[in-house]
C-alpha cells in the first residue's frame, strides 16, 4: 500500500485542487469552503469534468480515520488528518 500526502489545514483562505490517484484512476479534487453551512467539501470530478462525489469533508484523528470517499472507492482510501493539517489518500 502506498500513501500520497497533501497539505491541507482547513485554516485555508480558499479553495484547494489535487490530482490524486483513486483506485488506479487519477481525479481531480477540490476542498471548497461553503459558506453557508460553515464547512469544507469535498469534490471529486473524473477526467471528463463530471462530478463523481461531493460530500462534507469531517476530520480525524491521529489515530483512528473516517474514509471520506467509502462507498465510492473501493481500493483507495482518502483520510483528512486535521490535527497534522495534510490529506492521506492510501490505496
Amino acid at each position: 500500500m502506498t500513501t500520497t500526502t497533501y497539505p491541507f489545514t482547513g485554516r485555508e483562505q480558499k479553495s484547494m485542487t489535487f490530482s490524486p490517484v483513486l483506485d488506479g484512476t487519477v481525479y481531480t479534487c477540490q476542498m471548497k469552503w461553503n459558506i453557508a453551512s460553515q464547512r469544507w467539501y469535498l469534490l471529486i470530478l473524473n477526467n471528463a469534468g463530471k462530478p463523481v462525489l461531493n460530500t462534507s469533508v469531517v476530520g480525524s484523528t491521529a489515530t483512528a480515520g473516517i474514509n471520506l470517499i467509502a462507498g465510492i472507492f473501493s481500493a483507495t482510501t482518502m483520510i483528512w488528518r486535521e490535527k497534522n493539517g495534510q490529506i492521506e489518500v492510501t490505496s
